[in-house]
């Protein structure tokens, strides 16, 4: 979380798209997940590689930031069934909400590692199916929602 918030802390603050993407990098950080392989950053003679997996969101950028938090991404995919289904978004929250779209809409299951996290977009922040939220998900709601 720290190397997210300090790569966040040099970027212009104004700019909501940059506090949306630290939200959304900080989110699997606080749930314990594992987003490595689902939300990538590669450079652009890499990108072929980093195509490759079920489901994901592959960022190009210039040069490795220290969290791999794409801030100032150059093109974003959205990959599907080792497909890229949507290429040329320009925005991490974007991408985010994209993917997140394409899995509720074509009942895909969210991928293992980010279940918490697809959860909590799906149940706490778009209010989709009521229902009981788990322990990590009702902490955070309830936190969000006391300030």
């Amino acid at each position: 979380m720290a190397a997210i918030l300090n790569d966040y802390e040099e970027k212009d603050k104004n700019d909501i798209c940059t506090v949306r993407t630290a939200v959304l990098a900080g989110l699997p950080v606080y749930f314990k997940e594992d987003a490595s392989e689902v939300f990538r950053t590669s450079k652009e003679e890499e990108l072929d590689q980093a195509l490759e997996g079920a489901v994901s969101i592959t960022a190009v950028i210039r040069e490795d930031g220290t969290s791999g938090v794409p801030f100032n991404p150059l093109d974003i995919s959205i990959v599907l069934e080792d497909q890229v289904a949507i290429c040329n978004v320009k925005s991490w929250p974007d991408a985010v909400v994209l993917l997140f779209g394409l899995l509720y809409a074509l009942h895909l299951s969210y991928p293992k590692k980010l279940v918490t996290f697809f959860e909590f977009v799906q149940k706490v922040l778009l209010n989709l199916e009521d229902g009981k939220l788990r322990p990590k998900l009702l902490a955070l709601k309830n936190e969000l929602v006391s300030e």
